[in-house]
């Protein structure tokens, strides 16, 4: 007679886990691999071990890849093993300065990131990894290419703040390559101010437009104070580089400021249920929601996003002349990452001003044929 061993979790419930074949309980390897198979996770992709990610559980590189990843887990909590797993957590603790001092926003996608990692090779040194390594992983996140050049960066921040803590002596990932088309989000064009104001309501409309005016991140405009009548300036501080910034207001930008419903609250923006937006995520849902509905469809295929106004902002104030160290002042951006966002302005003006040359010296050039034509 034929006996099968297998390990089921939740068996006979609603929560059952899938059956995991193992050895006859007289074999050797009963006891380490049923001790594996406690140590087991589950979520909606299949099965993980302290993080990492496995492969099916039917597939033969399941068992050898789990076995790793248990024996990691044992030695971490015995001997404190410097692999990927140990690296993320230690950098994204609280007590760490150098993620404590991140906006919340680039904590989000940081998470993901690390979590990405843990799962592909937690288990793994970072002293072992190559550039080769780096760029492979990157490359299978090709598909997004937002996604993989987050994910780049928090790999390069991670292994740069690894060396002198003697998790790996270099960083490969400083050689790797980004994915191109990665900024996704262009500018506002007409038609689409045209369908914000007849289709939204008026507090989306607003928070839109201090974004228009100022230049101002998601997160630092929902989180302006209501300036006072009178005032000529609003102050912003910035969650990203810490930097409060004095933004002059502009009239039309005023108007739409002397609009805003008086109420109990400081803040300037208000949500579709609250005084005020306790965390970004509120205001995203109800953005999202807005997106979703039939009359914004050209937004979905045209990938106008919200961060195409901090664009707008930027191509406004250099097309009236601003220097970039002005418009970085307003926009609180780098001289470097205005040039980055108005690169289209500067092709136009250089093209405008080729074609004020061209005009003002035609005689000179233009073809005879053109003046025989023309009667001249």
């Amino acid at each position: 007679m034929t006996v099968y061993t297998f390990y089921t979790r939740n068996r006979n419930t609603a929560a059952a886990w899938p059956s995991i074949a193992l050895p006859e309980p007289l074999e050797p390897t009963f006891t380490p691999r049923l001790a594996v198979c406690e140590a087991l996770d589950r979520d909606s992709k299949g099965f993980v071990l302290d993080g990492k990610r496995l492969p099916d559980h039917r597939d033969k590189a399941f068992w050898p890849a789990a076995e790793k990843a248990f024996s990691a887990f044992v030695k971490r909590g015995r001997e404190g093993i410097r692999d990927f797993k140990s690296l993320v957590e230690a950098f994204q603790d609280e007590t760490n300065p150098h993620w404590s001092s991140l906006s919340a926003s680039t904590k989000r996608g940081y998470k993901a990131s690390g979590k990405m990692i843990i799962e592909l090779v937690g288990d793994e040194l970072p002293s072992d990894l190559t550039t080769v390594d780096a760029q492979l992983m990157i490359d299978e996140l090709g598909d997004t290419p937002a996604t993989a050049n987050q994910f780049r960066a928090f790999l390069s921040r991670l292994m740069a703040w690894g060396v002198p803590r003697g998790y790996c002596t270099s960083n490969p990932v400083e050689h790797t390559e980004k994915i191109p088309g990665t900024e996704p989000w262009v500018p506002w064009p007409n038609w689409a101010f045209e369908l914000l104001l007849e289709h939204a309501p008026f507090h989306l409309q607003m928070i839109a437009m201090s974004a228009f005016f100022t230049g101002q991140r998601q997160g630092d405009v929902l989180a302006m104070v209501k300036p006072k009548a009178g005032e000529n300036t609003i102050a912003v501080r910035a969650q990203k580089t810490k930097k409060t910034v004095w933004i002059p207001i502009h009239s039309a930008y005023r108007q739409w400021i002397d609009r805003v419903p008086t109420n109990d609250s400081v803040m300037l923006h208000a949500g579709a249920r609250a005084t005020h937006y306790k965390t970004a995520d509120g205001f995203r849902t109800e953005w999202q929601k807005l997106m979703e509905r039939d009359e914004f469809k050209p937004f979905r295929e045209n990938r106008i996003v919200f961060h195409g106004l901090r664009k707008n902002a930027v191509i406004n104030l250099l097309e009236v002349g601003c220097t970039e160290n002005q418009v970085g002042a307003i926009c609180n951006m780098s001289a470097q990452m205005v040039q980055h966002y108005g690169r289209e302005v500067a092709l136009r003006s250089l093209a405008r001003d080729a074609m004020k040359l061209m005009e003002a010296r035609w005689s000179e050039i233009e073809p005879e044929a053109f003046k025989n034509k023309n009667g001249k």
